[in-house]
């Protein structure tokens, strides 16, 4: 149904109630591409809660003046959350994972459910996919925060480490090691990791309490 509505302009009410709006540019079961007249943003149909045409288009959004590069890259059929990931790998992206806070950096690596993202600020993040609200590619030759591509090597935490397939197998790698969840939104998700299994983490605070997380509900792991 969503992929007869390219070139409409449509509203998108999203998880945590964030609002957005554009031209519809390529659709499949897996993901939608709007063009909100400055950048071409990736939702993962997953996190759409309503859509609305606007046929008012008080915002005169515009159309596009060409197609984005990562859809010249995939075709309709292959138009996949997993391949976008695939694509946007090396190149500076925004994207969205906890309610009104968006991140930039580099993605590094795509893993079975999670991926990896280097961030100026915090260094390397493990993320679940499936948390993803939007993406939004920018130039490849841009860097976050203005920074030279020596200057963000420099800051992020970029190394060649070993990767587990899967969330869960990789945060048990970080057993004993301290590490901030999901932004570190409420002091118990910063502490030590003392135990991973069967999708609960178990973190010390700082005040030596243990919480026990479900890891399905965890947006996304750093270390300190």
């Amino acid at each position: 149904m969503l992929q007869n509505l390219n070139k409409e302009i449509v509203v998108i009410e999203l998880s945590g109630r964030k609002i957005l709006k554009g031209s519809v540019i390529d659709s499949s079961s897996d993901i939608m591409v709007i063009y909100n007249g400055n950048m071409f943003v990736y939702i993962p149909i997953d996190h759409i809660q309503t859509l609305e045409i606007d046929y008012d288009n008080e915002d005169n959004v515009q159309q596009p003046s060409e197609r984005p590069t990562f859809n010249s890259q995939v075709s309709n059929k292959d138009l996949t959350l997993t391949n976008i990931l695939s694509h946007a790998k090396g190149i500076h992206v925004e994207i969205s994972v906890t309610k009104n806070l968006a991140l930039h950096g580099v993605i590094t690596s795509v893993m079975n459910d999670y991926f990896v993202f280097e961030s100026p600020i915090y260094k390397t993040m493990f993320i679940l996919t499936k948390h993803l609200k939007w993406l939004v590619p920018y130039s490849k030759d841009q860097f976050p925060y203005g920074l030279s591509e020596n200057e963000f090597l420099s800051l992020s935490a970029i190394k060649n480490q070993p990767l587990n397939n899967t969330f869960e197998s990789q945060i048990n790698q970080l057993r004993n090691q301290l590490v901030v969840l999901n932004l570190g939104k409420d002091f118990s998700y910063i502490g030590r990791v003392i135990n991973v299994n069967d999708q609960i983490i178990e973190i010390q605070n700082g005040k030596s309490n243990s919480t026990y997380f479900n890891l399905s509900h965890i947006q996304t792991v750093h270390q300190v």
